[in-house]
């Protein structure tokens, strides 16, 4: 196609009254693929001037699975878009998740000569980090190190920097991705003939589309239920502390429904129109029909609205929010959540507010994207905070919130290495401006 060379990039074109150049964000999810424009008001606010949505193919649990099929995809959300703007689509900013992620907790300690008589300084503590990002995982990359807390002459704290100690330690939050699965995205967007402007995590995405200051401060655990995924951030004293994904959502649930004896489509509007993942609450006088796709009654399929919610529940109680109670478990924070948030896709699911709350014996509310945000959306849905949670980081970021470039994460790399690593090289750095970000943030809720 060829394209309008009177049109204007994105990193050109201004809104009608604006000064900023819009910002675009891409979603590249496992149902569906998210491109949402916007630009940061002068009154700190994001304002949405443009979204395009289309299925996602090639996608699987998060990870791409087809190349051609995702670039397909991608193509058609940005020429929706560009249709809508008028505008040409050049930079995004693209989110990562799947369930190739990984979370480790990583300990590493300095001895210093002398130190209980000089405080200790930023440099030691971001040199702690910089040798914790130069570890090796085989097939795995460094996304990003998080600095949970330190222990200076066996005394906890968040800010070791001014005090004073001969012994530090840190413990960190160590995340990875499989460097086969990064550079795909690399390939599909180039393929798309679009530029990264910055990689985030999805998850930490959906959080600062979500969660206010005061929640991350308490202790929270966001819980982003997607097409393919599952994906946890608990955030404790402000500070992200863990992460995981777990490899179900939303679409296995549909899948199961089929055994109905529904189609795809059909299980999908079955789940959406009458589904309920908390079979107290289900219609036990209700049947619900289905229509044959071949004519005649006799071929219809009937069955009633408790089966179908013992057949959400099964799968919902189980398989999703169980492994969401063992993961919170396992992070060793689950005394210190106040409360949880639901969002994505699977938060609209009917009664799973309800259903968590039983299951996590924590406070839950659904989650929605606008945190932030200061006009009227469409796009205020839980299945859009993704989206609008790299809108967002994207804003802050073209409006001059910028932080020092972190050190390499390795100093020598082999020539078979240099083509996937090229990529996830900058994605580690980027998402390492990115957590700095998330944690400092302030005066734009």
């Amino acid at each position: 196609m060829i394209k309008d060379k009177k049109k204007k990039t994105n990193d050109e074109a201004q809104p009608s009254g604006k000064t900023n150049s819009l910002v675009v964000a891409l979603d590249i999810g496992t149902t569906k693929i998210v491109m949402v424009a916007g630009l940061l008001r002068p009154d700190g606010k994001i304002e949405v001037c443009g979204n395009s949505k289309t299925p996602s193919i090639g996608v699987e649990f998060g990870s791409v699975i087809n190349v051609t099929d995702t670039v397909n995809s991608i193509n058609e959300a940005k020429r929706m878009l560009e249709e809508d703007l008028n505008i040409e689509i050049s930079h995004v900013y693209v989110g990562i998740a799947g369930r190739h992620i990984r979370s480790r907790v990583y300990s590493h300690s300095i001895l210093r000569t002398g130190g209980n008589e000089k405080i200790v300084e930023e440099s030691e503590i971001d040199k702690m980090t910089r040798d914790v990002e130069k570890l090796s995982y085989n097939d795995e990359t460094i996304i990003t190190v998080i600095p949970q807390k330190y222990i200076v002459n066996e005394i906890e704290t968040l800010k070791p920097v001014g005090t004073l100690g001969e012994r530090v330690e840190g413990k960190f939050q160590v995340i990875t991705g499989f460097k086969n699965e990064i550079f795909k995205i690399g390939l599909c967007l180039q393929q798309a003939e679009l530029k990264e402007k910055k990689i985030i995590l999805e998850p930490m995405a959906s959080g600062l589309a979500c969660l206010t200051e005061e929640q991350k401060r308490q202790g929270v655990a966001l819980i982003d239920i997607g097409g393919g995924t599952t994906d946890i951030v608990i955030f404790v004293s402000g500070v992200p502390v863990f992460t995981s994904v777990i490899p179900l959502g939303g679409q296995v649930i549909t899948h199961d429904i089929e055994s109905l004896g529904l189609t795809n489509e059909q299980a999908e509007m079955v789940k959406i129109k009458h589904g309920t993942c908390y079979v107290a609450n289900a219609n036990k006088n209700n049947n619900i029909t289905i229509p044959s796709l071949w004519g005649g009654n006799s071929d219809n399929s009937i069955f009633s609205e408790l089966l179908l919610a013992k057949v959400i529940n099964a799968r919902v109680e189980k398989d999703i929010l169980g492994a969401v109670k063992a993961e919170l478990i396992r992070s060793g924070y689950d005394s210190k959540i106040k409360s949880v948030i639901l969002t994505g896709g699977g938060a609209l699911l009917r009664d799973i507010r309800s259903l968590s709350e039983f299951v996590l014996l924590k406070k839950t509310r659904i989650g929605i994207p606008d945190t932030g945000f200061g006009c009227d959306s469409n796009l205020k849905d839980p299945t859009y905070s993704t989206a609008l949670g790299l809108l967002k980081f994207g804003c802050l970021a073209e409006n001059n919130i910028s932080f020092p470039d972190p050190e390499p994460i390795n100093e020598e790399t082999k020539d078979e290495d240099k083509v996937n690593t090229s990529f996830a090289k900058k994605l580690t750095d980027e998402l390492n401006k990115f957590f700095k970000i998330l944690v400092n943030e302030k005066g734009t809720e």
